[in-house]
């Protein structure tokens, strides 16, 4: 019995051995997973942080680098521009506190806002690393940042410099930025609950958002915020809290779960040491735990599997392919010849809005083999998430080569698609960046390719574009542009000039163009050139074109009940405006409201615009011709079609295009050009107007031709009402030039 009894209590310590062993190291293993997704999450929120805190510095470096070259370029004093800059400043960056003025010499010679810090003004900038920097700053046109030293409030405070080196000012325009505003605002809008954060420079803590510092040394991630040079170390951390729910208990539940089971066991060995019977339940027990665990691993292994893969295409996550390009921009045989494609499908929503999720799911996971099928072997590919894919090629010896994939990837995805019994047609746009464009920086390099793809949908979709520098000065200037204009539109703030149309021969002004302009506050005006292909882009061209009209019939009869009464007026007529249904009645309402007679209102559209709708909008010039208005075709002899229009729609008046006429008479190639434009309108008794007039061989050229109606710089630029009325005023409607000299 003892011998008996001895055995199964060697039996029970063999087992409590086993289980404690078995229990711990099954422990650790899934504290170890846990620990693992728990930092992942750590790195992801840290990876956020830091772009977003990149983002806000890279825009406050745009800031002044923009407001330096213009206040370079501006024609104002320096005190006035300084004003209306300040105010701007102060209006859309709120943490920007101050802007300064340094010398060549590094003096404090502004200081806005003036009634702080007043005493500064006069001294010298000091307590900043700047100060060795900025003086061998010598052709650097990039702002420089730097610890703001005496400028700021407290001694967390930056400043950035931009240099400038004009010919009437010289010295370094600076913004100082509260980094604890900056750092607020960033954070506060993009920090997750249970996440804490603090950033320090030298090893001295500039910003801290945090409560509860106990897991900082222990799990703190560390990253390197560098920009121009500066180099601050951000750290990210999580609460208690936060890290408990990260690791969901599962492996203390574990380890009870363990224990119990060795106690269980050490019970059960107890027993079967007793018997032989018991010892055969005590197997089948052992094989299904085993059963048990194995299918707990293979568990384990499918998550760690989708941690870096997608569960829908099973390609190769975001994460993974950082990963990736991480280890190709490290190797220097293939620095800078990795290059990425971002892959973006065109109208995807429409899909899953009208046949559901599953038919979406399903076109995904065809997508994503037909650009397997064209990639190259050493090519990966990864899904960024919903419709995008990337697609990063490790040896990218000619860009040739990429061009050519990415046009076969173009024409492979937009032929059909079968899913289920549906056909679907979709189309693809696509970015491309090189790694050389992004400092062989793996989060730069897919940015940039997510910037030309910004581009490609921004060009018509179905297409693709490559990353450059200019894109971003580009994107950056046309959303600034974009907002002023719509701010200008909506307070009606621009402004409509009007070019005199002259009678050649006796010098009398026979009607006008209403052209419009746009001028800032700041007296800066702004050419039609940059603003109206905007407006064009972003519909502003409808208000914009509506208010010009309104005002020139106003302004024409205003001009009219001064004497002038036999004054026409050429609107000009904008591609988008022709898709309006009732663009005719908006018209004739404006020229109705004038009080004035549709004989002396002549619309203007180019010849390409003309070109483009002339099957479309039949009826609409017909109906303008109806109501008693002139159809005039503006930059004749620049189109691509036929002239058989000319036969068939009402045109009443051809505008020469400036490009014909600038180099008359001494171009034979122009002469015999407007020399045809010429008999073709008379041979069609159409009236002919010749654009860009600027001297007077030109307009006895033009009168030795039979053209007798002009316009350009030779006689007047566009120049507002005003000065239109003391022209007509002064010289009984004529233009005060002597051609003849």
């Amino acid at each position: 019995m003892r011998l008996k009894l001895f055995a199964g209590a060697k039996q029970a310590l063999i087992t409590v051995v086993t289980g404690i062993l078995i229990s711990l190291i099954a422990f650790s293993y899934v504290r170890y997973i846990e620990n693992q997704d728990a930092h992942e999450a750590l790195e992801n929120e840290a990876y956020n942080v830091q772009r977003e805190i990149r983002q806000n510095l890279v825009a406050h470096l745009f800031a002044t680098e923009l407001f330096a070259r213009e206040l370079k370029q501006s024609q104002q004093s320096l005190d006035q521009r300084w004003n209306d800059d300040a105010s701007i400043i102060s209006l859309y960056y709120q943490s920007i506190t101050a802007m300064v003025w340094l010398s060549p010499e590094l003096v404090i010679e502004k200081y806005y806002p003036p009634n702080r810090q007043a005493q500064l003004l006069g001294t010298p900038f000091k307590q900043s690393e700047l100060i060795e920097v900025l003086p061998q700053s010598q052709g650097n046109q990039h702002a420089m940042i730097g610890s703001a030293g005496n400028l700021g409030r407290i001694g967390s405070d930056i400043v950035m410099f931009s240099r400038i080196d004009g010919a009437e000012r010289q010295g370094f325009l600076g913004l100082v930025i509260s980094l604890q505003d900056l750092l607020n605002d960033v954070i506060r809008q993009n920090i997750s609950e249970g996440y804490q954060v603090a950033i320090s420079r030298d090893g001295q803590t500039l910003y801290q958002f945090a409560g509860d510092i106990s897991l900082r040394e222990q799990w703190s991630v560390n990253r390197t915020l560098q920009l121009l040079g500066s180099k601050w170390q951000l750290h990210v951390w999580m609460t208690p809290a936060r890290l408990a729910d990260e690791r969901e208990g599962f492996a203390l539940t574990l380890l009870f779960t363990g224990l119990f089971i060795t106690a269980m066991l050490t019970l059960v060995f107890y027993i079967v040491a007793q018997s032989r019977y018991k010892a055969q339940q005590l197997a089948d027990a052992n094989i299904e735990l085993y059963s048990e665990i194995d299918e707990r691993e293979r568990v384990e292994k499918e998550i760690a599997y989708l941690a870096e893969h997608d569960s829908l295409t099973r390609l190769i996550n975001r994460n993974a392919l950082m990963r990736i390009l991480t280890e190709w921009l490290n190797d220097p045989s293939e620095n800078g010849l990795t290059a990425i494609l971002f892959v973006d499908l065109d109208r995807f929503k429409e899909v899953n809005d009208a046949l559901g999720h599953t038919v979406g799911d399903e076109l995904i996971k065809r997508v994503a083999r037909r650009i397997k099928k064209l990639a190259p072997k050493d090519a990966v590919l990864a899904r960024s998430g919903g419709d995008e894919f990337l697609l990063a090629l490790p040896r990218s010896s000619a860009r040739e080569h990429i061009l050519t994939l990415a046009e076969q990837m173009l024409q492979a995805l937009d032929a059909h698609f079968y899913v289920d019994e549906y056909e679907l047609f979709i189309s693809a746009s696509i970015g491309i960046a090189f790694a050389e464009d992004a400092d062989n920086n793996p989060e730069y390099l897919i940015r940039n390719a997510d910037t030309a793809l910004y581009q490609a949908k921004d060009n018509g979709r179905n297409t693709y574009h490559i990353y450059s520098q200019a894109v971003h000065r580009d994107l950056a200037k046309k959303l600034e542009m974009v907002k002023q204009l719509r701010h200008a539109v909506e307070q009606e703030s621009l402004e409509v000039y009007y070019q005199p149309k002259v009678e050649l021969l006796g010098h009398r002004i026979i009607g006008l163009e209403a052209l419009v302009r746009w001028v800032k506050e700041d007296g800066t005006v702004i050419g039609p050139d940059q603003f109206i292909p905007v407006a064009e882009d972003t519909g502003l061209i409808i208000p914009l074109s509506e208010f010009v009209m309104r005002t020139a019939c106003q302004q024409l009869k205003r001009w009219h009940e001064m004497g002038f009464a036999d004054l026409t007026m050429a609107i000009n007529i904008s591609g988008k405006q022709l898709h309006l249904p009732d663009l005719v009645d908006t018209i004739v309402d404006n020229v109705s409201e004038a009080r004035l007679s549709p004989r002396f209102i002549e619309l203007e559209l180019t010849e390409q615009v003309f070109i483009e709708n002339i099957q479309s909008h039949t009826n609409f010039m017909h109906s303008v011709r109806e109501h008693g208005m002139s159809l005039a075709i503006d930059d004749f002899g620049v189109g691509y079609s036929s002239l058989s229009y000319l036969k068939n729609f009402p045109v009443t008046s051809l505008k020469i295009d400036r490009s014909f006429v600038r180099d008359l008479p001494d171009n034979e190639d122009d002469a015999v050009i407007v020399q045809t434009i010429i008999n073709l309108a008379k041979n069609l008794n159409i009236q002919l107007v010749a654009e860009g007039i600027e001297t007077s061989e030109q307009v006895e050229f033009l009168l030795s031709r039979d053209c007798g109606v002009g316009q350009g710089y030779l006689f007047s630029r566009p120049i507002p009402a005003e000065e239109i009325t003391q022209l007509l005023q002064n010289y009984q409607g004529l233009m005060p030039i002597d051609i003849s000299s």
